[in-house]
């Protein structure tokens, strides 16, 4: 991987540690996991979080919802850090769209948080695999969103929760902001949208900000088993947007990969390296996030 941007020198510790703290990550894959291996769980990811004096998790899961895992461990192990659950619209973990509002509802009662619409079960992302004809996709035939997406944004409305985009093509993410945004909603996030699955355009990503959409940068997809990607692809992105429309997470727990806590902190790191300034870093993995939160 050829570098475009050159890292600058030596970043003093204390910069990066002040930064790290009460930061916020809002995309762990913790385990178990019955399709990949996850060498940490949920009660691990939160205890190392609020070990390190992070601010808020957000747990993920393709195979299930975390709602319920998140405020047991929010509860009993780790006071002193918000944990929030997510549902993520798949098949396993909402039966499709058909019951996807009404599991999510039921998620957002006991504190869920965040709601991604689908990932590695969308249309784009099966095709993507080498599985066309498979996945969900949320458009009809003629280009409409359908029925469900209105039900599950009313949802995501109510509970005042911050909608994802997943891992759906940029036609299935647009359409469903702009939707969002007739229904008022503003907590609104494009998935990695420079990552391999996703593969928006910079332009595409410009058109989403200008809407008002945060848009998430990770740090998995800089390693070499997650997509290779430049930090400095990130960088200029954060540059384009803004970083007041940037979000920073890790998606980790990958089995290869450090935990999501120093995860976190390496990415603060690889930003301000590749030349992003500590005051848009804050912006990107404190502020920001904690806006969507509520925290």
């Amino acid at each position: 991987m050829a570098l475009r941007n050159k890292p600058m020198g030596r970043i003093p510790v204390q910069v990066i540690d002040d930064l790290w703290k009460d930061s916020i990550d809002m995309h762990i894959h913790p385990g178990p996991d019955p399709n990949a291996e996850r060498p940490i769980d949920s009660a691990q990811v939160a205890l190392l979080a609020e070990k390190a004096g992070m601010k808020a998790v957000v747990l993920k899961s393709f195979s299930y919802n975390t709602a319920s895992d998140a405020a047991i461990i929010q509860k009993n192990l780790t006071p002193d850090l918000h944990v929030f659950g997510s549902v993520v619209i798949g098949y396993t973990t909402t039966g499709g769209l058909q019951y996807a509002a009404r599991t999510i509802e039921s998620c957002a009662k006991i504190g869920c948080k965040v709601v991604w619409f689908p990932a590695m079960d969308a249309e784009w992302c099966q095709a993507y695999l080498g599985r066309p004809g498979t996945g969900i996709s949320i458009l009809k035939e003629d280009g409409t969103l359908k029925n469900e997406v209105y039900e599950i944004l009313n949802v995501v409305k109510q509970y005042d929760m911050v909608v994802c985009s997943g891992h759906m093509s940029y036609e299935e993410s647009t359409k469903m902001f702009d939707a969002a945004i007739a229904l008022g909603i503003d907590k609104m996030v494009a998935t990695h949208p420079l990552a391999e699955l996703s593969r928006f355009t910079l332009e595409q990503i410009q058109e989403l900000a200008a809407k008002g959409v945060y848009i998430e940068h990770v740090y998995g997809t800089t390693m070499p088993r997650l997509g290779n990607l430049d930090p400095s692809d990130y960088v200029d992105c954060v540059k384009l947007v803004g970083a007041e429309r940037t979000i920073m997470g890790t998606d980790l727990a990958q089995v290869w990969d450090t935990d999501p806590a120093t995860g976190m902190r390496l990415f603060i790191a690889q930003m301000i390296q590749f030349g992003c300034s500590p005051e848009e870093v804050e912006l990107m993995c404190k502020r920001n996030p904690a806006k969507l939160l509520g925290v």
